[in-house]
C-alpha cells in the first residue's frame, strides 16, 4: 500500500522520536510504501531554521519530500496560512492512504481534489496534538476569526476524512470543541515509544551501567524525570518532594530552561539530586529502564507514555480525561502542587513492598503495549 503522511504545520526533523516520525517509521516496516511530505524547516539548537528543500530516502526506506510554501500576496494573510503545493505531488504518488498530521494547514483542500478526481477509495485520516492546555488562546476579534475560518475549512474536510483522531482523549474533545469534528468522525490514538529502542532484554546490564555512571547503588531507589526544565513541569516541587527521603535519588534528564536556571542552581551540590543534562531520545529508554520508577509532576509530553511502555511505575499530575495511563495500578496521580503530600505518597510506596510489587506488576503487564508504536501503527489503518 501506498501511504503518505502529511506534516506541514511545523518543523520537521529526520530520525527524531516524535509522532510523525515513528508511524511513518513503523508503517514502512510493515512493508508499506511511505513518503513523508513536509516542510523546509527544521529544529537547530532551540531555533527553527530554513533548509533546503528536496527529495530524497532515510536509511529505512522511507522517502521524505520538503516542500517550500507557496509565496502568495499579500504575505501577512498568508503567513498564518501557508499553503503548499502538493497535488501533482499526490497525483505522481497515488496514495492509497493518507495521515495529515494536524488540522490547521489549508494545503488539505488539494487532498480532497485527488480523492474526488484521481482515487475516490484513497482513505484519510488526521490527528490532533493540540489542547486547552497547550493551544495559546486568545480573545481577539483576529484569532476568533482565525478561528472560525479553521473550523470552516474542517467542517468541508471532515467529509473526507475518515476518522479523526486525538492523541489523548482530551485533544480528541478539543478537535469536536475548537475544530468543529463531529463526534462520530472522532477517536483517540494514543502517542507512544519507538519500542524497538527499548532493550527489555538487557534491562540489567542497561540499569547497572546507568547507576555506576552516576554512582548510584543497586539498592537505591532512583526516580527519574525529565525533559525541557521548564517551570509547567513543577520540578522544584519534585526536589523539594525526595531530597530528604532516606535511601532515594532523583535523577533528572534534559536541559534547564532559562526560567529555571537561577532557581535549579540551589540544587547542584544535593547529594541526592542528579542533574544529566540533554540526553539523546533514544537514551531515554535506558534512563527508564535503569530507574525504579518515573515522575512527572507537571504537563503532558511524551514520556508519559515512553515511561509507561518501559513497564515502570509512574505518579503522574492529574490531568482531566487522562486516566489511560492507568494500566490497573502501575501509577498513581497527583492532585495537588504540594510537596509535602506528595512526600507522603513517596515514602508509602517505598515503604510498602507490597504496595510497590503491586504496581511493579501492573506496569510489566502487557496492557502497556498499548504504546508501542509498533501497535500504534497498525492501529491508525484500521480504517
Amino acid at each position: 500500500m501506498k501511504i503518505i503522511h502529511l506534516c506541514l504545520e511545523a518543523p520537521y526533523n529526520d530520525y527524531w522520536g516524535y509522532q510523525d516520525n515513528l508511524l511513518p517509521k513503523y508503517h514502512r516496516k510493515l512493508g508499506h510504501e511511505v513518503t513523508v511530505i513536509t516542510t523546509n524547516t527544521k529544529h537547530h539548537e532551540g531555533k527553527i531554521i530554513e533548509t533546503d528543500i528536496g527529495d530524497y530516502y532515510l536509511n529505512d526506506g522511507q522517502r521524505i519530500v520538503r516542500l517550500a510554501p507557496i509565496n502568495y500576496k499579500p504575505k501577512k494573510i498568508f503567513k498564518i496560512f501557508r499553503v503548499f503545493n502538493i497535488y501533482n505531488l499526490l497525483c505522481d504518488i497515488k496514495p492509497d492512504f493518507i495521515m495529515v498530521h494536524g488540522l490547521g494547514s489549508f494545503s488539505v483542500l488539494q487532498i480532497a481534489k485527488y480523492k474526488k478526481k484521481v482515487n475516490p477509495k484513497c482513505r484519510i485520516i488526521a490527528d490532533n496534538h493540540l489542547d486547552y492546555n497547550n493551544a495559546k488562546l486568545k480573545s481577539s476579534l483576529k484569532f476568533n476569526l482565525y478561528r472560525y475560518t479553521l473550523r470552516l475549512l474542517n467542517k468541508y474536510m471532515q467529509k473526507q476524512y475518515d476518522k479523526v483522531y486525538g492523541v489523548t482523549p482530551w485533544r480528541e474533545e478539543y478537535a469536536r470543541e475548537f475544530f468543529g469534528i463531529q463526534a462520530s468522525k472522532t477517536g483517540v490514538l494514543f502517542m507512544g515509544a519507538d519500542d524497538e529502542k527499548i532493550q527489555f532484554e538487557l534491562r540489567e546490564q542497561i540499569r547497572s551501567k546507568i547507576r555506576d555512571n552516576y554512582h548510584i547503588l543497586d539498592n537505591e531507589f532512583l526516580i527519574v524525570t525529565g525533559g525541557k526544565i521548564e517551570k509547567n513541569k513543577n520540578i522544584q516541587t519534585l526536589i523539594e518532594s525526595v531530597k530528604d527521603i532516606p535511601n532515594v535519588k532523583l535523577l533528572i534528564f534534559g536541559a534547564i530552561g532559562n526560567d529555571m536556571k537561577e532557581e535549579m542552581k540551589k540544587y547542584q551540590n544535593e547529594e541526592r539530586i542528579i542533574f544529566t543534562g540533554w540526553i539523546p531520545s533514544d537514551e531515554v529508554y535506558n534512563y527508564f529502564l535503569a530507574a525504579d520508577m518515573a515522575a512527572f509532576l507537571g504537563g503532558h509530553s511524551v514520556l508519559w507514555e515512553q515511561a509507561c511502555a518501559c513497564k515502570i511505575p509512574c505518579i503522574f499530575k492529574y490531568w482531566e480525561k487522562m486516566d489511560h495511563f492507568d494500566l490497573g495500578g502501575n501509577c498513581y496521580f497527583v492532585y495537588k502542587n504540594d510537596s509535602k503530600e506528595i512526600s507522603n505518597l513517596f515514602e508509602s510506596i517505598i515503604s510498602d513492598n507490597e504496595k510497590y510489587q503491586h504496581m511493579l506488576e501492573a506496569a510489566n503487564s502487557e496492557k502497556a503495549e498499548k504504546f508501542f508504536y509498533s501497535r500504534i501503527a497498525m492501529e491508525c489503518l484500521e480504517v
